[in-house]
């Protein structure tokens, strides 16, 4: 299929306006999603977990969001308990698993598959169990510092330690800059939506339960089982899509070394796999090099319209 090929400043973008909030019922959970552009779909899926210190939410994604809008239908979501999404309805819904499904009923519900779905950290985990339980649903998969899916052990929780106690704010900077290749791209304005997340009522209750027991009874060992299942899938079905693995090579929290395992894994069964590894460049990486980010993805997405 023959399309405009846009000139790389077209992909440039200064933090902007996403639009309006737009809010739907998945399954009683209230949601606040995204949605820009025409043409074929993609679904952005960020990072964090029930609880995490980031404040990630779907705004994470503003400087590949815009752009793209012109070209492709573009939609970015507040998964399950994050954000400004609504919190899981029971104790046992504290999972990935939850997460998973709840993104799969949001796709379902919205009504415009198949999708190109990007993730981003565990929203990578979640895009790669979409691929593999929801086929249907996922046209593409494109998993971006996916550490949580990678062989050995996670070394995030050695990063975030010591962080400022006396300000939100001080403890959201220094988390994204330590996370980062490039501190720079840690703005003041970048910071705004996580410190109103962190600070939010929601938050602190989602914290509590899971600092009381649900991250060490529920939500980590729930994890730790479906992710040694999908290693068994990946290795013996592999993906059912063309994939595009992103990753930054500097990543402190997904190292590189472990996933080039992954890939592999990827690689093995799903012949059409593509690689996008930027150099000095650390966890964010869509936002540290978003012109390549986004022209890679665009290329990519159009190429399996």
């Amino acid at each position: 299929m023959a399309f405009e090929v846009p000139r790389d400043e077209d992909f440039r973008c200064e933090r902007g306006d996403m639009g309006a909030e737009k809010w739907i019922d998945v399954d009683g959970i209230r949601t606040r999603y995204f949605d820009q552009g025409e043409g074929s779909t993609v679904v952005f899926f960020h990072g964090g977990q029930f609880g995490s210190n980031d404040g990630c939410s779907a705004r994470a994604w503003d400087f590949n969001f815009i752009p793209l809008s012109s070209y492709l239908n573009v939609i970015a979501v507040d998964r399950l308990g994050q954000g400004f999404t609504g919190n899981p309805k029971t104790d046992a819904d504290y999972t990935m698993h939850s997460s998973v499904q709840h993104a799969a009923r949001f796709l379902q519900i919205l009504g415009k598959g198949p999708y190109h779905v990007v993730g981003h950290s565990r929203g990578g985990y979640l895009v790669t169990r979409l691929a593999l339980e929801y086929p249907q649903l996922v046209a593409s998969c494109v998993p971006v510092s996916n550490g949580t899916l990678s062989p050995g052990m996670n070394r995030t929780h050695i990063i975030d330690q010591n962080y400022p106690t006396w300000s939100v704010r001080a403890a959201l900077r220094q988390f994204y800059e330590v996370h980062s290749y490039n501190p720079r791209i840690v703005t003041e304005g970048f910071l705004d939506e996580p410190e109103k997340i962190l600070s939010s009522e929601r938050h602190k209750l989602v914290r509590k339960k899971m600092d009381e027991g649900l991250a060490r009874k529920v939500f980590y060992p729930g994890l730790a089982r479906q992710r040694a299942e999908t290693h068994r899938w990946l290795r013996d079905r592999g993906l059912p899509c063309p994939t595009l693995v992103v990753w930054g090579y500097n990543d402190p929290a997904a190292d590189f070394e472990l996933g080039k395992q992954l890939i592999e894994m990827y690689m093995e069964k799903q012949r059409n796999t593509e690689v996008a590894l930027f150099n000095r460049s650390g966890h964010f990486v869509f936002r540290e090099y978003p012109a390549q980010f986004n022209r890679a993805l665009h290329a990519f997405v159009m190429s399996n319209c």
